[in-house]
């Protein structure tokens, strides 16, 4: 029988050894909370009532001022039977957009492009079916169509193009229950209560590519960011895709401010724009809870 010294050293050791496992592995699940999710958005969201992005150009390399090439307004309905249909619809330059890459091309006449989207989530906040279209507004001709649907607990895409290289069947992956799919330029409303040190996986659609990207999201920090002529507290969310690095910046209740969307040598930023009443609006909105 051990004496008491070596008793209690092993008791000083194990103590040591389970406040280490509680600090490194159990404290920062509990503190971290469970991640944003469709149901959780859906509910946030400011029910039938637009909300406007500005859509911008930073050129990283030159150090210019941001160029405004286009707009995006997103909405959010719940419908009678307790479906969601969230849905957005983009319209910008893709010639401003172009002429800044190895695609620009020697015609300066404008490009628009439409882009428009709607994602389906059924009333236990899983996304059901989604579907979006990439037009050219001044040939009147559908560029790119991307569209999937959950299929048991299987999520399958496609998309269908002018081109045989945009005729595809995506490999399916599964889909975690009320896990976030959207489109890069799409941007969702509210991200509801989050802490620095969250850590979840969602997949993005690419309009320009129709690629499904695999994305993994972290709450990185607290910041301050210039807003509507005032500093906000804002949770700042770094999105890893391809070896690229997006950045979201939420507000403390959970309004989307900001987006940051790479691409090679630029970056695009949306903007929330400020509405009449937003804020106050916003913050009512953020108290409901999802039931």
């Amino acid at each position: 029988m051990p004496s008491r010294l070596v008793s209690l050293l092993i008791l000083v050791y194990w103590s040591v050894a389970a406040f280490w496992l509680l600090k490194s592995d159990v404290l920062p699940e509990l503190t971290q909370g469970y991640p944003p999710d469709l149901r959780g958005i859906a509910f946030a969201s400011t029910p039938d009532r637009p909300i406007r992005w500005s859509i911008q150009i930073l050129d990283v390399a030159k150090g210019e001022d941001p160029t405004i090439i286009g707009e995006a307004v997103t909405s959010s309905k719940r419908e009678s039977d307790g479906w969601f249909r969230m849905s957005s619809r983009v319209e910008l330059d893709a010639d401003k957009l172009l002429k800044r890459t190895i695609l620009a091309s020697g015609n300066r006449d404008r490009l628009p492009v439409l882009i428009v989207s709607t994602y389906q989530v059924d009333p236990s906040g899983n996304l059901r079916n989604f579907d979006l279209k990439v037009e050219s507004r001044d040939l009147g001709e559908q560029l790119l169509h991307v569209f999937g649907k959950l299929r048991n607990d299987m999520m399958e895409i496609a998309s269908e193009g002018p081109l045989p290289i945009l005729n595809r069947k995506f490999a399916p992956f599964k889909y975690q229950p009320r896990s976030v799919v959207s489109d890069m330029l799409g941007p969702i409303d509210r991200l509801p209560g989050l802490h620095v040190g969250q850590r979840w996986e969602m997949q993005v659609v690419n309009p320009f590519s129709g690629q499904v990207e695999h994305v993994r999201v972290v709450v990185t920090r607290r910041t301050t960011i210039p807003w509507a002529g005032k500093p906000e507290t804002t949770y700042e969310v770094e999105q890893n895709v391809s070896g690229m690095k997006m950045r979201t910046w939420v507000r403390t209740d959970g309004v989307i401010l900001r987006q940051e969307v790479p691409f090679p040598f630029l970056r695009l930023l949306l903007e929330r724009r400020p509405e009449e009443n937003e804020a106050e609006g916003g913050r009512a909105a953020s108290g409901r809870t999802a039931g």
